[in-house]
């Protein structure tokens, strides 16, 4: 079943909010169909743009993101693999998309940043308690901002980086804070400078990073240092720059740069403990098939293509794919958006040869090399490694022709003012083992027949 659903039209608000997700498609119009209620198995919601957390009792919090009430969404909701059902819990006290989720060492989960219901970057922080089902609000963030990452240290704080924070004009942070779950409260980390705010007669603090970045990566490696790489520099371009945060020191590093300058790119820590590094948009706007390894002994960075003799690039040109590190070391890549349109292939990364291979086969014939295995095309979804060794891949959305529901706005339009998208309330899992996708529909139809809700 296709369960793509759309919207109506939307407002000027997520019209940002979509072009800041779709490269490529920044200035046109989305047209949206009407939506329907969604079977067992499927989303509460459709969205992209959200987050997904795995939590201490193995069900997975979805949170946030774009959805189908024209604006960042409040919702939140539970999947459970047990059942492959989905159940809405609390709502957020403000809707966000481009956020940060981050699984605290206590069991909650921080809630950060991102881009309101009007379009802006929120500064309120929130944490859920999987215990009460509730969000409440915790700190405030020392600058709001959406596209910036959030990673867990050794000490239990949470470091932020990077962002934007204004959806009129590009103005990127080279900013960086820490979250206290002891006190609730967010302070400068990095080069700490004093500043004084003549408007409000106070004084505080901010702490500089390197570079300033957003859209890019951050991966906490074995020695509990993060590796930040790439992303949009100051002014909105793809930078090749990486740094590493020092979590004793609370100073950055610098670190490679990259071989290619990227930003909507993935970050996968491989079992080794090199980052592999996937896809992505350039400085000129073109959707990448490299990849590229980061070792931490030496700081540096070398192509796939170059760090094993018989090394290969992806097979396609992907961003804001999914990247998810199975049990066997090996990396699941599926979905993105490719260079015309949004994909519904995956392929494997083997770190012991450093190569990809099609799952399902290649394409053939066809445009694409890999031929299309995942059972939805989806970009900007979220995906979650299960306890049990699957991959949940839920949400998104598609630029795809094929799929678009609303063919009246498909046929003739891509080259003038608008596009055919749909924004999904799909998911579905990857099973290592026989290697193939399998909705979540049939998961919980199978629990609890075709017609529970």
């Amino acid at each position: 079943m296709n369960s793509s659903k759309a919207c109506v039209f939307v407002s000027a608000a997520l019209a940002f909010l979509i072009a800041a997700g779709c490269a490529g498609q920044a200035g046109k119009t989305i047209q949206f169909a009407p939506v329907a209620a969604p079977p067992s198995g499927d989303l509460t919601d459709s969205r992209f743009a959200a987050t997904a957390t795995v939590m201490p009792d193995g069900r997975v919090l979805i949170v946030g993101g774009v959805a189908n009430e024209n604006s960042s969404s409040a919702s939140a909701e539970l999947y459970d693999p047990a059942t492959g059902g989905f159940t809405r819990t609390g709502s957020l006290s403000t809707g966000r998309a481009y956020h940060t989720a981050t699984l605290l060492k206590d069991g909650r989960v921080l809630i950060a940043g991102g881009l309101g219901a009007d379009g802006q970057p929120v500064a309120a922080a929130e944490l859920y308690d999987s215990g009460t089902g509730r969000f409440s609000t915790t700190g405030t963030l020392i600058e709001a901002r959406y596209g910036c990452t959030a990673s867990l240290l050794p000490n239990g704080k949470v470091l932020i980086t990077g962002g934007g924070t204004t959806t009129v004009n590009t103005n990127n942070l080279g900013t960086a804070e820490l979250y206290d779950p002891a006190t609730g409260t967010f302070s400068a980390t990095g080069n700490v400078t004093r500043f004084y705010d003549p408007s409000i007669d106070k004084f505080f603090y901010k702490g500089e990073m390197i570079a300033a970045r957003s859209k890019h990566s951050a991966t906490v490696m074995r020695d509990g240092n993060v590796l930040i790489a790439g992303g949009e520099d100051a002014h909105g371009t793809a930078q090749a720059t990486a740094e590493i945060y020092v979590a004793a020191s609370g100073k950055f590093l610098p670190a490679g740069p990259m071989k290619f300058a990227r930003r909507e790119h993935r970050a996968t820590m491989l079992p080794n403990g090199e980052v592999l590094i996937t896809g992505g948009v350039d400085s000129q706007g073109q959707i990448l098939a490299t990849a590229e390894l980061y070792n931490p002994a030496t700081r540096t960075f070398a192509l796939t293509t170059a760090a094993f003799p018989a090394g290969t690039d992806m097979n396609e040109g992907r961003s804001q794919h999914t990247a998810a590190l199975l049990p066997n070391g090996q990396v699941l890549i599926a979905g993105g958006s490719g260079p015309k349109s949004t994909s519904r292939s995956a392929e494997l990364y083997d770190p012991s040869r450093g190569s990809f291979t099609c799952v399902g086969g290649s394409g053939g014939a066809t445009a694409m090399p890999c031929a299309g295995s995942m059972i939805e095309y989806r970009s900007s979804a979220v995906d979650v490694s299960l306890p049990n060794g699957e991959v949940l891949i839920a949400g998104g959305y598609n630029f795809h022709m094929a799929a678009a529901h609303n063919m009246l706005a498909a046929q003739g339009t891509i080259g003038g003012a608008s596009v055919p998208f749909s924004v999904l309330w799909s998911a579905e899992v990857y099973n290592p083992a026989s290697g193939t996708f399998v909705s979540t529909v049939s998961i919980a139809q199978s629990h609890f027949g075709p017609t529970s809700h």
